[in-house]
């Protein structure tokens, strides 16, 4: 059996400006993760998959390899779309492995996530698509023997992502295979799909070769200043927040332009203040990020600090801390920077608010390209 656990991710800065190529974020991996097991399995006929998940209890989803992929035997459509990035995974490791003349294999794959809450299945916004694919990837090539080093694997998933949306950063994607804290820069999607219909372009020269803009890098976390996470009780669409964000600036490309550069600014402006060790000028990047956020959200019309945001926000603010929207906003998650000896005076304001605190911890893991 092949077990693996990837984690899920928080956006610290650089949210909607890493969605354009050459844009970075800096993200951090949690300690709440995606577990899959993978059994492989043989048969006298074609290769055959099944797939389970804690979303659906005893439900078994059956694939079986026909002419040159994998079809379903009970898939129905809804089933499909659920396993969107886990089925587009296996089909860019299949693709990878039949370049090196591997034989379509068979197996049992169980996903359990723990990024949601237990109890209830409300979503928290860690990142679970992104956690998913690099999991699927990860354990997709052990069972073929596979060779992948950690770039090799991210870009590997990061084509994945891409295949099911073209539009998305894939920075959940490099924080769920770093583990950490992260620095990431998008790299050019368009050139990547051209590279992909071209018929003499394989996966093994196109995930080894450099990819433009493309960057990853670990971070050294703040040095005096923990990390705290609320969740305000309401999932957020982040997929709907973002193409609702593409209409409202089409018209607004100079604003937004400026919104991008002055955000790539402060990304850097977090990752060097982080190396240099300097928690004043994290707390300052971290402050600048969220109120760049807010003034692209009076640019657009979008809710991207909610109400419950905004609390969450001034009650740490109150206590001497920094905190902001993660990720698309409009729901989900506010984090806050603080000194650790207040994190628990936080916790008991933020309860008062009727948010949620999160006890999760950063999760480690090393690696860099770029």
């Amino acid at each position: 059996m092949i077990t693996v656990a990837v984690p899920g991710k928080l956006y610290i800065v650089g949210e909607y400006a890493v969605l354009e190529p050459g844009s970075a974020a800096v993200l951090v991996g949690i300690d709440r993760q995606v577990r899959l097991r993978l059994t492989r399995t043989t048969s006298a006929g074609p290769a055959v998959r099944t797939i389970t998940t804690s979303h659906a209890p005893g439900r078994v989803i059956e694939f079986i390899h026909r002419g040159t992929g994998f079809v379903p035997v009970s898939a129905t459509t809804a089933d499909a779309a659920g396993l969107s990035h886990v089925l587009a995974a296996l089909e860019v490791v299949d693709r990878y492995a039949a370049e090196s003349e591997h034989e379509p294999t068979g197996f049992a794959l169980d996903i359990d996530s723990q990024l949601d809450d237990p109890g209830t299945g409300r979503k928290y916004g860690l990142g679970s698509s992104g956690a998913v694919t690099v999991a699927v990837v990860r354990a997709a090539a052990r069972a073929y023997g596979l060779s992948l080093n950690p770039d090799m694997e991210l870009k590997l998933a990061l084509l994945s992502v891409f295949s099911v949306d073209p539009h998305c950063s894939g920075g959940d994607v490099a924080a769920s295979a770093r583990g950490g804290w992260v620095y990431y820069r998008t790299p050019d999607r368009a050139a990547l799909t051209a590279a992909l219909a071209r018929d003499d372009r394989s996966f093994a020269t196109l995930i080894r070769q450099p990819w433009k803009h493309l960057a990853v890098r670990s971070l050294p976390p703040p040095r005096g200043l923990s990390l705290e996470v609320g969740w305000v009780g309401r999932p957020a669409k982040s997929g709907e927040l973002v193409s609702a964000m593409k209409q409202a600036v089409r018209h607004r490309r100079s604003a937004y332009r400026e919104f991008v550069t002055a955000s790539d600014h402060c990304v850097d402006r977090f990752a060097a203040a982080c190396r240099d060790g300097d928690d004043r000028a994290v707390e300052a990047a971290l402050s600048t990020a969220g109120r760049l956020l807010r003034g692209l959200a009076t640019l657009s019309g979008l809710a991207i600090e909610s109400p419950d945001l905004a609390r969450l926000r001034c009650l740490a603010e109150e206590l001497g801390a920094v905190a902001k929207s993660s990720g698309a906003g409009g729901g989900d998650c506010g984090i806050a920077l603080i000194d650790p000896a207040r994190a628990p005076i936080l916790w008991r304001r933020w309860r008062a608010a009727g948010i949620e605190p999160l006890n999760l911890r950063v999760h480690q893991r090393k690696g860099s390209i770029g």
